[in-house]
């Protein structure tokens, strides 16, 4: 056998445990398909496949996959070749492991945790990222022949990206190698520093472990408990983060290391014996209760277990201890790669998913590796999609985005301007949606405005909340000069501007609110001739001179004249006897809920229209139509009837006073809002709110509790909310 043969001979070997026997000749073929073609990568690639075998416990489609690799990206393989000899499976781990690899990097220590998501969201696989786990893993342990500046840049993406997988992984082996290693190069001056005190303090540390465990050694062999115990320091890169998380000095860091004690036991008694081991301890040195941590009986997501405690020894020092099983150390040292020498036929206990199932895949049952026929698609931050911009720097929006809402993601100037996209080189439309990894450049104009049909296709709420504003803002200032126009037009034919000519301009055209009419003038949609007309006609001049004049007392005082009453059903009583099936309705114009003084109205049509004392019409139904005028009144009969009201609020645009006026109406009056249409400018803000209210001494006392709330300045009955 020559030495190529013994290379893929051993791989095989050592994978024996987690690969699959049809697995091994598409393992071999690939090898060999490797070293033909291209010889020089036939040793790289063997030392990462042994690293994927013995440090993550990879096997046969992900072993092969390493060896094809090298033929993908040199474009001597194509797709249609790997899927024609190795299948759809391995060609996606191949073809994902290629696509991770083109993501650029260079900023990732500064958006550390959506590099990661981004790398997730493109692995297909989860064996896509193991091997680049096991590829980064072999880059670090050959450092030395990199150049200073590759150097620096592999430790970077190891501290920032790859390190912190290790941990989700549970690889806590491969976790603190990747960070120990990243310190050295990137921090040097520290780890030097932090590495002489720890050798300073070398034999002392020795000697107080030495008496620490003494004791502790008497007990368990008293007990016939199989165990090792030893002292372990803390890593270097662990001590340095305790120093900056505890903002303090070395000297004050305590737990420099921690007591190890690793017990031999059968499956089933593994948290029993631990638990004894603990008891023994603990009546040897007082403990903790606040550090007891229980990782037996609730593993870590990670699926690690241990049971930690920590308590004051010699010296009065506080001392971790760590307790756990062979079994549990061999796991939480690497991971998957140890499970295998613990197969039982059925799950794993201490399998905790990790993003969404991955650690399930990884605790493979059957002791087969990563190899199950159920190994599927990874469906992690299916909702995310993370883009860069042209200088690399790192975004994270909704899935199904547009080009508009990364303008709007950058910047509210540039989404407010922005025209097209220019998507991986390719000029785009602002609609067109992105995809995970897209580099986007925004092209902007002066001349570029929001338009209302943006909000058709924009997804993220960012977004749509800056094109509503700058719609408002555009609308407000029309509104406003609208106003301007109608107020001078009215002038030139003297007609005085106020509440009344208002109301009646917009019945006259059917515009519920004023807003809307001045915005109808603005964009010329208002006939003026017609509102000259309006107010010409005899009626309306006797109403503009009369309305004034006559007060809701003077109303009463006109009413009492009338005959006395009779009962009308429900709520009702009206005074004439020859009215009494008449139907009756109470007026959109004034609202008139129970309580309020009211009176009655026969309409043209028939019918009777119930009107308050105080409606802006009164005044001109009593002076031209007395004797259509009809004396009404509630009865004392209570009713489940409900009345349509509207409120009027205005106060200061401050945090959280919106929730404060719902709190009152619908928790404090359990009263369900009907509409709630908002406005703010300059500081202030305008709230019309409209509710169904059983009589208007609820509606006195709603109005008050709500006056006496911080930061509104009024709240009033409004009578045009419909």
């Amino acid at each position: 056998m020559n030495s190529i043969e013994k290379k893929i001979t051993h791989i095989i070997d050592l994978a024996k445990h987690v690969i699959k026997e049809r697995d091994i000749p598409f393992i071999k073929k690939a090898f060999y398909s490797l070293h033909e073609a291209l010889p020089s990568y036939t040793n790289t690639q063997t030392d990462t496949a042994h690293l994927a075998v013995n440090e993550i416990g990879l096997a046969g489609k992900a072993l092969t996959s390493i060896f094809l690799l090298p033929l993908y990206k040199k474009k001597i393989l194509t797709k249609e070749h790997i899927i024609a000899d190795y299948g759809e499976k391995v060609f996606g781990i191949v073809n994902g492991v290629s696509r991770v690899e083109t993501i650029d990097t260079t900023k990732s220590k500064f958006h550390s945790e959506n590099f990661i998501k981004l790398i997730l969201t493109q692995a297909d696989d989860v064996r896509v990222i193991l091997i680049l786990l096991t590829k980064k893993l072999y880059a670090l342990k050959n450092i030395e022949h990199l150049s200073s500046s590759e150097q620096i840049r592999l430790c970077e993406e190891l501290s920032s990206l790859y390190a912190p997988i290790s941990h989700r992984l549970g690889l806590y082996q491969i976790k603190t190698e990747m960070e120990e290693m990243s310190m050295k190069y990137l921090h040097y001056d520290i780890y030097k520093t932090i590495a002489k005190k720890l050798a300073d303090k070398k034999k002392q540390r020795e000697e107080f472990v030495e008496s620490f465990i003494e004791p502790i050694k008497k007990n368990l062999e008293k007990e016939n408990i199989s165990f090792k115990i030893f002292g372990r320091p803390k890593s270097i890169s662990s001590i340095w983060n305790k120093i900056k998380k505890s903002d303090t000095e070395f000297e004050n860091i305590y737990d420099l290391f921690a007591i190890r004690i690793i017990i031999d036991s059968p499956r089933e008694y593994e948290k029993n014996l631990c638990w004894h081991v603990y008891s023994i301890v603990s009546d040897i040195y007082t403990p903790n209760p606040k550090r007891l941590r229980d990782w037996i009986s609730t593993p870590k997501r990670s699926g690690y277990e241990s049971l930690h405690t920590t308590v004051l020894g010699p010296e009065n020092k506080w001392v971790e201890v760590q307790i756990r099983t062979q079994r549990m150390d061999d796991i939480a040292e690497k991971g998957h790669a140890a499970h295998w020498k613990y197969k039982e036929g059925e799950q794993a206990t201490g399998s905790i998913s990790w993003l969404a199932s991955i650690r399930n895949i990884l605790e493979s049952a059957s002791g087969k590796g990563l190899e199950e026929d159920s190994l599927s698609r990874m469906e992690l931050y299916s909702d995310e999609i993370f883009v860069f911009t042209p200088k690399d720097d790192l975004y994270r929006l909704r899935k199904q985005a547009t080009v508009l809402d990364f303008a709007y993601e950058i910047h509210s100037e540039i989404g407010n301007t922005c025209t097209a996209g220019k998507v991986n080189g390719k000029i785009v439309p602002l609609k067109h949606t992105l995809h995970n990894g897209d580099k986007i450049e925004i092209i902007t104009s002066k001349q570029q405005n929001p338009k209302q049909d943006w909000l058709t296709f924009v997804k993220t709420s960012k977004a749509q909340q800056r094109i509503k504003k700058y719609l408002y803002d555009i609308q407000y200032k029309n509104a406003e000069v609208g106003k301007e126009i109608l107020a001078r037009k009215l002038q030139n034919i003297k007609v005085k501007f106020g509440d009344n000519t208002i109301h009646s301009i917009c019945k006259k055209f059917g515009y519920k609110h004023a807003n809307d009419l001045y915005i109808a003038i603005y964009n010329n949609k208002i006939d003026f001739t017609e509102i000259k007309q309006l107010f010409s006609e005899p009626e309306k001049i006797k109403l503009e001179k009369k309305s004034v004049s006559i007060n809701s007392s003077e109303i009463e005082k006109r009413l009492q004249q009338t005959n006395d009453t009779r009962n009308k059903e429900d709520n009702l009583l009206i005074i004439e006897d020859s009215l009494h099936n008449i139907d009756y309705k109470f007026a959109k114009c004034c609202n008139p809920i129970k309580g309020d003084e009211i009176f009655g109205f026969i309409s043209a049509g028939g019918g009777i229209k119930i009107h308050r004392l105080t409606c802006p019409n009164a005044a001109h139904m009593l002076n031209n139509y007395p004797y259509r005028i009809i004396k009404t009144e509630w009865t004392n009969k209570s009713s489940s009837h409900e009345f349509n009201v509207g409120i009027r609020i205005i106060g200061s645009d401050e945090i959280a006073i919106v929730n404060r006026i719902t709190q009152i109406i619908n928790h404090d009056f359990k009263i369900p809002i009907r509409n709630f249409n908002i406005s703010s400018r300059d500081g202030n803000f305008e709230g019309l709110l409209s509710f169904y209210i059983s009589n208007n001494t609820v509606l006195e006392k709603l109005l008050e509790k709500l006056r006496s709330i911080k930061g509104v300045h009024s709240a009033e009955r409004y009578d045009s909310y419909a």
